[in-house]
């Protein structure tokens, strides 16, 4: 990790909020800072590598902030300050009044000075990477070059450190649907932006805006594990594909199952049952085996439901990882991503079997070493695991059963629950509408037609379980074909 540390020399902050300049602005935003160091970064000659570690920090994810939440804030107050020569010495009223000695008069305007004080004077934006050696030293330079930040009177001193100090905790995190506070933060290309803007004799405009909140108090009282382990493998979709839709998840889950045991060999007969799903005498298997778990976009106001990407979810007594990642890297290396040959990719032929198993598209997906640090909050992985008492589906339940007078629909999932490995739920909710948003309703899902016999029903439902279950939860009789995916309810966070 590393992490940038700025301290203000006068133990003040002299910033205005972008939204209300009579009101300061604390915590500091992280792009803020980095126009900081555009900003001395142009004044000190444009320096080529400084430019290559600035161009390399701003593609990286949002950072962690270590600082200060208690401040004071100064009582405000409005100056007077002089604007610049109009080319007449008189105003609307006359005369301008002399400045001081001088008998000449200057226009001058009211203007607030929004002022903190922190109870610490350090803070720090902190990465889970490592700054790349030929990047380091340039780095290290550029930071001190940097001598304010917001206005002249908060001078700094800007700095890279390998750790944060012990009496520095992190007190802000990136998360959107927790946010107390929104921030922000810079982007790739930032660098280019304000230098073109710069040129121009532009103001540059507002950056991306990121949601912080604090970090999440870890506490694994009354927490059931579930079935499956909380460690995903988290594939993001590849620039190139089509697009597809959460509707999608059944025929893109048994694309990859296809894959798999293509890559296992040519008779697909030898297939181990883990792998095919299929016990055999051919009927469906009843062992524990890898489930496929469509990411989708949902649950933010702009949610449409297409997919960012596929995990796959292994179960707690799983003995096969190392054949299953061994199958990830089975590849040759021949592909328009120029993706080598052992790095985890899977290339798909989707096909359709409403439309007589014909080929839709093509779905092109690697993994995600780091998902954590990506920027859209569905493809990290706490998002589908961490413990919550209740949970919501965004891919409806594959009932495993018809309901009927004596057992509804809410009975049968119960027990999908308890099948599934999961407690029994204390109540069950269930809805044809969906209950996240985003996510499509269930009769735009389609089930594979189960050779004359009618498709099993399908229902989104909201799950309350007696006590914080650990995810991921997938339920239904689909569980391991993309149905049934259930996401938690993040206000019920500790």
């Amino acid at each position: 990790m590393f992490a940038l540390g700025v301290e203000f020399l006068m133990a003040r902050a002299v910033m205005t909020r972008v939204d209300n300049r009579e009101e300061p602005e604390w915590p500091p935003h992280p792009d803020r800072v980095f126009m900081a160091l555009v900003a001395a970064w142009g004044e000190a000659g444009e320096d080529t590598d400084q430019r290559a570690a600035l161009e390399w920090l701003e593609k990286l994810p949002a950072p962690e902030l270590a600082v200060s939440l208690d401040v004071s804030n100064r009582t405000s107050f409005t100056s007077y300050v002089p604007v610049n020569d109009d080319g007449s010495p008189m105003g609307k009223k006359g005369p301008f009044g002399p400045m001081g000695s001088l008998p000449l008069g200057r226009n001058r305007q009211p203007r607030q000075f929004p002022t903190v004080a922190p109870a610490s004077p350090t803070f720090f934006l902190r990465w889970d990477v490592d700054v790349p050696a030929n990047l380091r030293s340039a780095l290290e330079r550029v930071c001190g070059l940097v001598t304010y930040l917001g206005h002249s009177a908060s001078p700094v001193r800007m700095w890279v450190a390998d750790q944060l100090p012990d009496d520095a905790p992190i007190s802000l995190q990136p998360d959107d649907n927790r946010a107390t506070v929104r921030l922000r933060i810079f982007g790739p290309g930032r660098t280019a932006y304000l230098k073109n803007r710069f040129d121009a004799s532009l103001r540059p405009q507002p950056s991306l805006w990121q949601g912080y909140a604090p970090p999440r108090e870890e506490s694994n009282a009354d927490v059931i594990e579930g079935p499956f382990d909380p460690g995903l493998f988290v594939f993001r979709e590849l620039p190139g594909n089509r697009r597809y839709a959460l509707e999608s998840c059944g025929i893109i889950a048994d694309a990859i199952r296809r894959e798999l045991v293509r890559r296992h060999g040519p008779n697909v007969q030898n297939a181990p049952e883990w792998l095919s799903g299929h016990a055999a005498d051919g009927s469906p298997s009843k062992l524990s085996r890898p489930a496929y778990v469509p990411l989708g976009f949902v649950d933010h106001e702009h949610a449409d439901g297409h997919l960012l990407g596929v995990a796959i979810a292994v179960p707690n007594d799983f003995e096969h990882a190392a054949e299953l990642f061994r199958l990830f890297m089975a590849h040759d290396g021949k592909n328009s991503h120029e993706i080598d040959a052992g790095v985890p990719y899977l290339s798909m032929t989707v096909r359709n079997p409403h439309l007589e198993n014909r080929e839709i598209g093509q779905f092109d997906l690697e993994l995600d070493e780091r998902p954590e640090g990506r920027r859209q909050f569905t493809l990290k992985t706490f998002t589908w695991t961490n413990p919550s008492h209740v949970w919501t589906t965004v891919t409806p339940v594959m009932l495993s059963q018809f309901p009927r007078r004596e057992l509804g629909t809410e009975d049968v999932i119960a027990k999908a629950c308890v099948d599934a490995g999961y407690p029994e739920p204390v109540v069950v909710r269930v809805s044809s509408a969906p209950l996240v948003r985003g996510v499509p309703h269930s009769r735009a899902f389609h089930v594979k037609p189960r050779g004359g016999r009618p498709p099993r029903p399908l229902t989104h439902a909201q799950i309350e379980f007696p006590v914080r279950v650990r995810g991921p939860v997938l339920i239904g009789a689909g569980r391991y074909a993309g149905y049934g995916v259930c996401r938690p309810n993040h206000e019920d966070q500790p």
